[in-house]
């Protein structure tokens, strides 16, 4: 599993970010009207990074030391995240974009942090996630039931 992949998927599973990001203003709503809250202070991304980090402890068996180590990367996604919702100046391509980049540059830190059974731990976590959010997907065209003339 190539280094971008484990990043993508800590990401999404520790921050659920782009769903975040996807809540930014709808098209046709003023950013005024937009449910986007306040920029989070740095305590707070640092205590939700904390609390992540610490509910997923148990199941990728952190150490201390690798707790410590992802608690920083993790505020500063947590931090951007947060800060590009609350930007009403940018499209939620531009947003994703941004995002990515910070993935991006954080790889690397994360990769050498986890072991490779934690990041197929981790990945397992994401498919699982990613399976209990799929809505119940149409049946296909050849299936659904024909209107009656």
């Amino acid at each position: 599993m190539s280094s971008r992949t484990v990043s993508l998927l800590l990401a999404a599973t520790l921050l659920c970010s782009i769903g975040l990001l996807a809540q930014a203003t709808t098209p046709g709503t003023p950013p005024a009207a937009s449910a986007s809250p306040a920029p989070m202070d740095q305590a707070s991304a640092k205590d939700q990074a904390h609390r992540t980090i610490e509910n997923l402890a148990p199941q990728l068996n952190l150490t201390a030391d690798q707790k410590t180590k992802l608690e920083p990367i993790l505020t500063n996604e947590i931090q951007q995240v947060h800060d590009l919702r609350a930007n009403t100046s940018m499209t939620i391509q531009q947003k994703q974009a941004a995002f990515q980049q910070t993935l991006t540059e954080d790889h690397g830190k994360i990769d050498a942090i986890l072991t490779p059974e934690q990041k197929t731990k981790l990945a397992q976590l994401h498919q699982q996630q990613d399976a209990q959010q799929q809505p119940a997907s149409p049946a296909p065209p050849s299936q659904q039931p024909q209107p009656q003339k």
